[in-house]
């Protein structure tokens, strides 16, 4: 990642980014450019077969960095369908670079994609999406909540 990036806000509790949360990623999410970028090391606590990260994980970690993308047109978003690739297995205990980024805004919901990458430049999962912007009354919600520190 580079100089040029801002760190993103997270909910304290989030499994992903939740600084607060013992049991998550506590992972940081950063602005660069055009993209949201994170990097995340698994550790054997994150394994499925011996040796490689769970699909569940990278899965996780890929929904969660393309979901704030949204941020980048002041969006707040959830899920509605994601579809993932894995190509290749994802070694533990190796930085993975995860990016996202946005293929199309439509208005209530957003297209966007990403890539999760080891330092090789091996790719070892793509997955695209259609994120839903969430309702206004419920946003206000959340930026209440992320405030008060949840």
């Amino acid at each position: 990642m580079n100089s040029d990036m801002q760190q993103q806000p997270d909910s304290n509790a989030c499994f992903v980014c939740g600084k607060g949360n013992a049991h998550g990623l506590q992972l940081t999410f950063h602005q660069v450019d055009e993209r949201i970028e994170t990097e995340f090391t698994a550790t054997e606590a994150h394994q499925g077969w011996p040796g490689f990260v769970h699909g569940g994980i990278l899965f996780t970690v890929l929904d969660e960095t393309i979901g704030r993308v949204g941020f980048l047109v002041d969006a707040y978003t959830m899920t509605g369908r994601i579809e993932i690739r894995f190509r290749t297995p994802a070694p533990i205990n190796t930085p993975i670079r995860v990016v996202g980024s946005l293929v199309r805004d439509r208005g209530r919901a957003l297209e966007l994609q990403g890539f999760a990458q080891l330092p090789d430049g091996t790719i070892v999962a793509e997955a695209s999406g259609l994120y839903m912007r969430v309702p206004d009354e419920l946003r206000a919600s959340l930026e209440e909540q992320i405030a008060a520190g949840f």
